[in-house]
């Protein structure tokens, strides 16, 4: 994989998953005002793993960023 197909991966996932948090987050204020505590801290959960992948995502892709500017002024 390429850096230009890593980048658009990345691309992808750091503005995709923060429109998951969102749902993640409203669904389970749904499911705590319906009572059922149990899923919502399922939900809690998996919202916090998603943050994770987002920062990680993120760094990767100023990584990424990194790497093919370096890449283009060695070119030059």
């Amino acid at each position: 994989m390429n850096l230009r197909n890593s980048l658009k991966t990345l691309l992808v996932c750091v503005l995709g998953l923060p429109i998951l948090l969102a749902v993640l987050g409203w669904v389970a204020g749904l499911l705590t005002a319906m009572g059922d505590e149990a899923t919502a801290s399922v939900l809690g959960h998996i919202s916090t793993a998603a943050r994770v992948i987002w920062l990680v995502c993120l760094v990767g892709a100023i990584v990424v960023l990194a790497m093919q500017s370096l890449e283009h002024t060695r070119e030059e």
